[in-house]
């Protein structure tokens, strides 16, 4: 997952993205309809020439976002952006509750909380307010969005927004989500623990301000989101008991696609970061490349330290890494994607701790990395939808 650098900027990005888009109608699409016209040349036999059409052009976009950066304007940390529809607020940095070695890689890093926008999703009809205190045992989704940790957003316009909009659409005991706009990384700004400092105010925020019981939250989190909700509660299960303020564990967690290793201990020759390219729209991430996400993630760190139960929990390079303490969890996994073996890894690492009867497990067959982001990729998405609602409803 590389950086665009110079091409990032006018008017190199507009010559660049014009001719891409060229490129892409009148040589890449015909290209890849002829590619994929018989099933057995297809990355997977189901799929319709359509479906290996939409994969192929997700892929194109997030190379092409990859090199220039966002195409069009993307909502982030620095403006909270209200308009019709759009319920959110500022939320206040909690310098209070950060401590141990949080606290010593963020002073190390430069890194300091902040204020920073959250927003709301209500589900139609509901008649929630923003910030309403809790309507009796009632549960809450936090969301935290993938992106590689440099991309995306938490704003309810957003892609993003389709996964807890879509969640909070099949299951009935949730009326709200909350969705936290964390500061992204870049080679120069907001190396680790950044996010984790936002993702523990939006937390702290559901339960000190808004009045959540901890047992009450769900935290779903895609890709990189799902990474930055095991941080999140790695650290609260840590601290449990030393800081008075600090809020208990979640009740609940939803990993979708989790980016569980940002080492590439398990990008090996016949691994499926290699076999399954062809069928997912990401990339094996490359850590160790001068320009990729997980270097920018890591910092004034350095490479070694993604090596950390914090950063990359299901990393073959970290000896031990412990889930104790941990809640109940569900993870979706696709199996055409290139993270199948490091979801794999840690699935079996939280089983270990918690068993298996505190970790629910789907795989989504022939369905790509993160696929409840597109309305196009059924059944898979409809049936996960519905297992991670009845699975919800179940406790």
């Amino acid at each position: 997952m590389a950086l665009g650098i110079n091409i990032a900027r006018q008017p190199f990005k507009g010559i660049y993205v014009g001719y891409s888009l060229l490129g892409l109608w009148f040589v890449r699409v015909p290209y890849w309809s002829l590619r994929n016209l018989l099933p057995a040349w297809r990355p997977r036999r189901s799929w319709s020439i359509l479906r290996c059409l939409q994969v192929n052009l997700a892929r194109f976009f997030t190379q092409l976002g990859e090199k220039v950066g966002s195409i069009g304007r993307t909502p982030d940390h620095r403006t909270l952006e209200l308009g019709k529809g759009v319920d959110g607020l500022y939320v206040d940095g909690v310098p209070e509750l950060v401590a141990g070695d949080v606290k010593k890689w963020a002073d190390f890093a430069g890194v300091e909380p902040t204020r920073i926008p959250g927003y709301w999703q209500h589900k139609s009809g509901s008649h929630v307010v923003i910030g309403e205190k809790p309507r009796g045992n009632e549960k809450v989704a936090y969301f935290l969005h993938g992106g590689a940790y440099v991309a995306h957003s938490a704003h309810p316009a957003t892609a993003s927004a389709n996964i807890p909009r879509s969640i909070l659409a099949h299951t009935p005991s949730l009326l709200r989500a909350f969705a936290i706009e964390y500061r992204l990384t870049s080679p120069d700004a907001n190396p680790f623990p950044s996010q984790l400092l936002d993702a523990l105010a939006g937390y702290n925020y559901l339960v000190g301000a808004v009045g959540f019981s901890p047992e009450n939250i769900i935290i779903v989190g895609d890709s990189a989101g799902a990474n930055l909700a095991l941080a999140l509660t790695r650290y609260l299960v840590s601290n449990s008991g030393t800081l008075p303020l600090l809020p208990a564990p979640p009740g609940a967690l939803v990993l979708l696609s989790p980016w569980g290793d940002l080492t590439g201990s398990h990008d090996t020759p016949g691994s499926t970061a290699f076999r399954h390219g062809a069928s997912d729209f990401v990339s094996p991430p490359h850590p160790q490349s001068k320009g990729s996400a997980s270097n920018a993630y890591a910092g004034p760190h350095g490479y070694e330290f993604l090596a950390n139960e914090y950063i990359s929990p299901a990393s073959k390079n970290v000896e031990y890494v412990s889930f104790k303490g941990f809640p109940r969890t569900f993870i979706s996994i696709g199996d055409a994607e290139v993270l199948v073996d490091q979801i794999q890894t840690l699935r079996e690492r939280l089983v270990a701790d918690v068993g298996e009867e505190r970790v629910e497990t789907l795989v989504s067959k022939d369905a790509c990395h993160d696929f409840l982001w597109f309305d196009w990729f059924e059944p898979q998405r409809e049936e996960a939808l519905t297992a991670i609602a009845s699975w919800i409803e179940s406790f």
